[in-house]
């Protein structure tokens, strides 16, 4: 680093993280940010949750990894610098960002409001612009396009919004896109940090029927709470009663496993139905093509959002009082380290998030 740049500090995994091996945890990580753009704000990081995806990342599950790599791409902050094309955000503003953090503005997908999935996107972490390595919130400061740093509601405070801005807005897009509301019955399969919030979308849009579904009865009591109408049981073969049978019109996959039984899950569907993929698994899943051809049922995947749906989110959250269950860990080393190790180890309450300003 040079004596005439300013230093970011984040907490960076170096290698692929084992959780038996503390050598691979996270380590405290100085950098030398790029030259903030002139359509860029700079974010002062004051809560980050700690998300499935970082796991994966992190301990290289998905095999697309690149070290040193700073997590964290649900995070709010107050701006601290504002490039010199940005009018709409303030100095000192409240905002969030989301696991895409810059987007091209002309292409087919972000002329649709799909611009998540411009080609030319760049996330937030663990992605590239002008040939830099891009870290998130695990890090003090972050800079991002403009167009992504969201305004975040005066009532949602900066604990509870950060988990919004991936798992709620991951699970929010389903509804709007396929127009889930009070004639439609879904299906939620895992009741962790995108179940819960999924149940709770479905309640705030009045959906007749909300089934529930894990493989043990320990999340029954909570599933309720968070507005589920039903609760089932599946068995260690994905077995379950008969009068589940063709019950939702829709089945969100919040949570799978590798001995998830997928032929059993789409029986659950009605014929025309369709199962909507959120979690995404280490590992290729395994569908009989017979189990959605012979119901017409459609397999759908679900990726984030745009910056006008994560808005929109944002408001109807506002609004409704949807918000993450969540539980807290220091802004320290020993206590990411520590919330990582415990997403792994399934103690998570729901969702973890990294509180305070610090690095």
């Amino acid at each position: 680093m040079t004596g005439n740049q300013e230093v970011f500090t984040g907490y960076a995994g170096l290698e692929p993280f084992v959780l038996k091996d503390e050598k691979t945890h996270l380590q405290v990580y100085k950098f030398e940010p790029r030259p903030l753009d002139a359509d860029e704000v700079e974010i002062q990081v004051a809560a980050c949750g700690i998300c499935g995806s970082d796991v994966h990342q992190l301990t290289n599950g998905w095999k697309r990894a690149n070290y040193p790599l700073i997590a964290g791409h649900e995070f709010i902050g107050k701006v601290t610098a504002v490039g010199d094309q940005v009018s709409n955000i303030q100095l000192g503003q409240r905002v969030g960002v989301s696991p895409v953090c810059r987007s091209c503005g002309d292409c087919i997908q972000c002329n649709s409001s799909h611009s998540q999935l411009c080609p030319n996107k760049v996330t937030t972490y663990n992605g590239k612009y002008k040939g830099i390595s891009t870290f998130g919130g695990y890090a003090d400061k972050v800079r991002v396009q403009a167009a992504w740093a969201i305004p975040i509601p005066d009532n949602i405070s900066d604990a509870e919004g950060a988990p919004l801005l991936c798992a709620g807005i991951t699970t929010y897009l389903p509804f709007k896109h396929q127009s889930i509301g009070p004639e439609t019955s879904v299906g939620v399969i895992g009741i962790g940090g995108l179940g819960h919030l999924a149940i709770q979308w479905a309640k705030a849009k009045k959906c007749p029927k909300i089934l529930a579904i894990s493989t043990s009865t320990s999340k029954r009591e909570d599933a309720t709470k968070l507005g589920a109408t039903d609760f089932l049981v599946l068995d260690k073969d994905g077995n379950f009663e008969e009068q589940y049978a063709r019950s939702v019109d829709v089945l969100l996959v919040c949570g799978s496993g590798k001995s998830t039984n997928w032929g059993k899950l789409s029986e659950l569907i009605k014929t025309r139905g369709k199962m909507i993929l959120i979690d995404v698994p280490d590992e290729p899943i395994l569908l009989p093509a017979a189990a959605l051809v012979y119901q017409h049922i459609s397999l759908i995947g679900t990726f984030v959002g745009s910056n006008d749906d994560l808005k929109e989110m944002l408001e109807f959250a506002s609004q409704t009082g949807v918000r993450p269950w969540i539980q807290t860990v220091e802004n320290t080393l020993e206590g990411v380290n520590g919330g990582i190790k415990d997403l792994i180890n399934g103690k998570a309450h729901y969702r973890i998030v990294i509180n305070g300003e610090g690095r």
